[in-house]
């Protein structure tokens, strides 16, 4: 199950599957970059 825009819990589709799937690897860059330039800074 997964929520939609809604807030309603909704089956978790392939579409969706996908959709998460995209979103978690957008993340998990956004940290690791975040992360690198930490470092440089100290």
């Amino acid at each position: 199950m997964t929520i939609d825009g809604e807030g309603k819990f909704i089956p978790l589709t392939p579409k969706f599957k996908e959709i998460n799937t995209v979103l978690h690897r957008v993340h998990t860059k956004r940290l690791e970059k975040s992360q690198r330039f930490t470092l440089l800074e100290i």
